[in-house]
């Protein structure tokens, strides 16, 4: 299986995703700074406080991710069904499950994984930066951030999951398009917030919401390679 995922590593130049993995916090943090400051002396702060900076960033990340998610997707596995290249590599004297399994670990590992690294690389800033910028009111201490360190690996693992959705809109039409507009709905649908001035509330705030959409994620995943051992690629 490591050979495998080498190999699909190699092939299909994963390696540079690393790149967009750097704007993608780039822009979030730059987002979420600009976001801080620009309102800092209002009395109603877009960030009071370090709980809602971490609440912002969190959502913007599994929106981006998740998108980003369904960009590798349809690289790796819709690209190669709809050019036809899958069938060559299912002459390999390799079981096929193995070879989608791979790549769907290969999808999932990436978000993530750039997920988890995105959103601690951005706390890890605003904890060097905070004392001297002041983001928001108050500070917050080194053993309040490793405290959400199993939150932030949790929502990884079942946003990770989620991203695996799309393969079901991709692979009806074999279309890399349907594969990215179907992630970018779903990563806005579930992290979109609502707020009527006082309160806001998010579908990913309901822990119930993201785990039922992740379980979905990984039974698409599951049906995606039951078969495929015996079905013919079309």
């Amino acid at each position: 299986m490591l050979q495998l995922l080498k190999l699909e590593w190699r092939k299909h130049r994963l390696g540079r995703y690393f790149l967009s993995f750097i704007l993608c916090v780039v822009g979030i943090y730059g987002f979420v700074i600009f976001a801080a400051l620009s309102s800092k002396n209002d009395i109603d702060s877009v960030i009071p406080s370090y709980n809602d900076f971490l609440t912002l960033v969190t959502l913007l990340t599994n929106i981006t991710f998740i998108i980003l998610g369904g960009v590798i997707l349809s690289r790796v596995i819709i690209s190669e069904f709809r050019s036809k290249t899958i069938n060559v590599l299912f002459t390999y004297p390799i079981r096929r499950k193995i070879l989608m399994l791979s790549k769907l670990l290969i999808v999932f590992a990436l978000t993530t994984g750039g997920l988890f690294l995105g959103t601690w690389i951005m706390q890890g800033l605003t904890y060097f930066l905070q004392p001297s910028l002041g983001f928001f009111e108050g500070t917050f201490t080194m053993q309040e951030m490793l405290a959400t360190i199993p939150k932030t690996i949790t929502n990884a693992i079942m946003m990770g999951a989620i991203a695996l959705i799309p393969l079901f809109f991709g692979m009806r039409k074999k279309s890399t398009s349907a594969t990215i507009t179907s992630a970018v709905i779903i990563g806005f649908l579930i992290n979109s917030t609502v707020s009527n001035g006082g309160a806001s509330f998010s579908l990913s705030d309901v822990i119930i919401v993201p785990l039922i959409f992740s379980l979905l994620g990984a039974g698409i995943a599951y049906l995606s390679i039951r078969n495929i051992d015996r079905k013919d690629v079309v």
